[in-house]
């Protein structure tokens, strides 16, 4: 569909911006038809509708505009992959930090395809205030730098923060409760898992996902979170975080942690064992640290650019040393609380490991690999040897595409926790049933819309901005998602605490402020209300 040919109202069938016609000497050419990819509204019925809805009001500012739905799948390889298509919107990946996610896809050295900056965005002083943040040492100089780093992205305008969504927790509060969040999962996280109590002699957690898993290969998958919420409980990492944002080392496998210097970490580690039997010693560690790094695995190429390389001390002891020209302040937070510790006699002989095909994950974390019925079914069972046990025998997630199919499953404990976080009608029309709980707690996380600044007109960050003046985050808010969540304003949320700043430029929302700037910018309108460049 062509969102110019029906986004102007009652009053101009043929769409476009309704706007007084520029003198036709004074126009050059009209900017190119753009496209605005959207999921199929079976998977996400609430960001489905805010994309129609906002290439409705891009048409209404003189942009002529066609929506393409596509399957999940597809539209982020087209996006993140192959950088093919002018807007996007989806959420955020969950971060634990957000330069993190932003030196990912904001940096100016990642815009080939599939290396994150899908955006094209390109800035030399956002570079080196990611640059400075990931190097330094102390947290009161990285609150400075990353809140330049929001002033800075928020005049760019190269992402655009339109709602900044919550993490739910929705579950059947007669047989689970007790739901903790953490910061970069969220109620999906290791924290929530280990400190959930079953109710009612139940002994299964039981979820759901709207589409198939692709891969049971921790270094194989594209970071969407249906793995990652796996993945997290399966394998271990060196340290966790509690539901405050800080290092746990009583829910870790390092029992204590020291910077010996500018460069150089070092752990000590817990008795422990894998899946299998074997145990997991401080060789696996060193080996999985040196592993992930040598082999450039895709899914961690932030973290490896900060590994030097890991070496065992003594039988509990290992250390990891940061490159001299490349150390990391948050080590911890951006390298340690993410690289899964591996069985070194599983994976020593596998060649190019993102490739792999795992049939049976063999981690050491609190969950462990049951069964995978592709397409169907993924199940996990408790893995007793954990220094961190969870409350329950089994956990499964069962794919279920239909969201009215879900709630009947919760009403009726077939399922009783909703992981995928949907805010939508039948949450809506379900929240006040008795047996059913939603908690709400501030996310990492927010549907962001990203134009690719490689389309012509989109590299001009007026017409960015005008294109979020025309955004109706409100109307989102209140008749797409029910008023639960606000809108967005800040690329890093308040979720953040102290790494948060209010103090961004702020963008009211208005088709005529969108025309006014766009106009005050150099561009003009053709007699059909439809946006043009300017003779030069």
């Amino acid at each position: 569909m062509t969102a110019g040919c029906f986004g102007a109202g009652d009053d101009d069938e043929n769409g476009g911006a309704n706007v007084e016609a520029t003198d036709p000497d004074m126009l050059d050419e009209q900017l190119p038809t753009y496209q605005f990819l959207n999921n199929a509204q079976s998977y996400n019925p609430p960001r489905h509708d805010a994309i129609n809805l906002m290439a409705d009001q891009f048409g209404r500012i003189g942009l002529d505009m066609e929506v393409e739905v596509l399957e999940w799948g597809t539209l982020f390889n087209r996006v993140d992959v192959e950088y093919d298509y002018d807007f996007s919107l989806w959420h955020t990946f969950f971060t634990i930090d957000p330069v993190l996610e932003l030196n990912s896809t904001m940096y100016s050295e990642n815009t080939e395809p599939g290396q994150g900056n899908f955006a094209g965005y390109e800035n030399p002083d956002a570079d080196d205030l990611m640059d400075q943040y990931l190097e330094e040492p102390d947290a009161d100089t990285r609150i400075d730098l990353v809140h330049d780093l929001q002033r800075t992205l928020m005049e760019d305008l190269p992402q655009m923060p339109v709602i900044d969504m919550p993490f739910l927790a929705v579950y059947n509060n007669e047989q689970v409760d007790n739901w903790e969040a953490d910061l970069p999962h969220g109620f999906n996280s290791y924290w929530t898992m280990i400190n959930l109590e079953m109710q009612g002699g139940e002994d299964t957690l039981k979820g759901y996902w709207p589409e198939a898993l692709d891969t049971m290969n921790v270094l194989g998958h594209n970071d969407e979170n249906k793995h990652t919420y796996n993945f997290v409980v399966i394998y271990d990492t060196l340290v966790r975080l509690d539901n405050e944002g800080e290092i746990d080392t009583d829910v870790s496998l390092a029992t204590d942690y020291e910077r010996v210097d500018a460069t150089t970490m070092e752990y000590t580690i817990r008795d422990h064992t894998f899946h299998d039997g074997e145990p997991l010693t401080v060789e696996d560690i060193a080996f999985s640290y040196n592993y992930i790094s040598e082999n450039e695995v895709p899914v961690y190429s932030v973290q490896s650019n900060f590994i030097d390389e890991a070496e065992v001390v003594d039988d509990s002891t290992v250390r990891i040393h940061m490159p001299d020209d490349n150390p990391l302040g948050p080590f911890n937070l951006l390298v340690g609380t993410q690289i899964p510790i591996l069985p070194e006699h599983r994976w020593a002989d596998r060649d190019e490991p993102s490739q792999v095909n795992v049939e049976e994950p063999v981690g050491s974390g609190p969950l462990q690999f049951d069964y995978w019925d592709q397409g169907a079914e993924l199940g996990l069972e408790r893995f007793d040897d954990h220094f961190a046990p969870v409350d329950f025998e089994q956990r499964f997630w069962r794919i279920i595409p239909e969201t009215s199919t879900v709630w009947e499953n919760l009403r009726n404990g077939d399922l009783n926790y909703e992981p995928f976080g949907r805010i939508d009608r039948p949450l809506d029309e379900n929240r006040d049933e008795d047996q059913i709980s939603v908690q709400s707690v501030p996310a990492t996380s927010f549907w962001h819309c990203t134009p690719n600044q490689r389309s012509d007109g989109l590299d001009d960050p007026e017409v960015r901005k005008a294109v979020f003046n025309a955004v109706p985050r409100s109307a989102i808010v209140d008749q797409i998602l029910f008023g639960v969540p606000d809108p967005g304003f800040n690329v890093v949320t308040e979720a953040f605490g102290p790494l948060h700043t209010d103090d961004v430029t702020q963008y009211e929302e208005g088709v005529d402020i969108a025309i006014e700037r766009l106009q005050d910018g150099g561009y003009g309108y053709d007699e059909n209300g439809m946006l043009h460049f300017l003779v030069e």
